[in-house]
């Protein structure tokens, strides 16, 4: 997974570090609290996830107690809304 995430941003703003780490938190099957080590692990860097996250939680997407951090109901919700299927006319 670390390689497919990582890849996706190779130099790239940090925008897209933190649309990486915001698929992470929301990712089916895996969404519960992640340490900021783990997510620097996926990534490949823990400096820009922590960096990630400091912007995410000023947006709101995300919630952060100590060193772990999920994503907030708000973001959660508004992936459910953009990944469901509208159904056909």
């Amino acid at each position: 997974m670390q390689d497919q995430r990582s890849g996706a941003c190779a130099g790239l703003a940090a925008e897209c570090v933190e649309r990486v780490v915001l698929a992470l938190l929301l990712e089916p099957g895996y969404m519960r609290p992640w340490s900021v080590v783990e997510l620097g692990r996926e990534i490949g860097s823990e400096p820009l996830a922590a960096e990630a996250i400091v912007g995410l939680h000023a947006a709101g997407l995300v919630q952060r107690v100590h060193e772990f951090v999920w994503a907030s109901r708000s973001a959660a919700r508004f992936h459910e809304l953009a990944i469901a299927e509208w159904p056909d006319p």
